[in-house]
């Protein structure tokens, strides 16, 4: 008796350990404001040069990142599997606990038909730990590997579009982030609004077959 007693205040400590996997996975999985952070990864380089004479303008990338649909679209399919994820997990771990608590109960009634029957259902449940732990660990890898390919996505169409549109407009195009780069600028340098809108023309065009 005193080996099932162990057993159980050891599949306890597992419980807890699976609770805190999965508080973990939630917090690091990432809301849409991290997701939007990820604006740091499309920061288009500058060019050195002479400054006499440089034509130079800049792009807000945060505002870049909210007005352009190609980059909501992306952001919303993240957060959409990112709560499909977290839905799937959820549901697991309270059918883990379900059948955690009816093991309890059976321990507590003594109602197991034999010690071979009780070691068979707690490994089980052990089991079924280990694969909740995986979920998660494989889960988050994949949420951490489509927000990757999102950014690259990302850079790849502004960095592309912006050889496109300069055509020798300017002699350099400054990415600004959350005000890091760009201090101070005179009017007329911020072209943001008529990049996401070229952006926006174009992407609608290609949804549409007509690039």
């Amino acid at each position: 008796m005193k080996s099932q007693n162990l057993s159980i205040i050891s599949l306890i400590l597992n419980v807890l350990l699976i609770a805190a996997v999965v508080f973990l996975f939630v917090k690091t999985s990432g809301s849409q404001k991290e997701v939007e952070k990820s604006a740091d990864e499309i920061s288009i380089p500058s060019i050195s040069g002479d400054s006499t004479g440089l034509k130079i303008a800049y792009v807000n990338l945060d505002t870049l990142l909210l007005e352009y649909k190609f980059s909501i679209e992306l952001n919303e399919e993240l957060l959409t599997e990112h709560a499909r994820s977290k839905a799937n997990l959820e549901m697991q771990l309270k059918q883990f606990e379900k059948d955690y608590n009816a093991f309890m109960e059976k321990a507590r009634l003594g109602s197991f038909i034999s010690q071979a029957s009780m070691e068979t259902q707690q490994q089980e449940l052990i089991d079924k730990q280990a694969y909740l732990q995986q979920l998660d660990s494989d889960l988050t890898e994949k949420l951490v590997q489509r927000q990757e390919e999102m950014n690259q996505q990302l850079y790849d169409s502004v960095m592309n579009f912006m050889a496109e549109y300069n055509k020798g407009q300017f002699n350099l195009v400054l990415g600004n982030a959350g005000g890091t780069n760009v201090l101070y600028a005179s009017e007329g340098m911020n072209i943001t609004k008529e990049i996401i809108d070229l952006l926006n023309i174009r992407y609608e065009k290609a949804k549409k077959g007509e690039l």
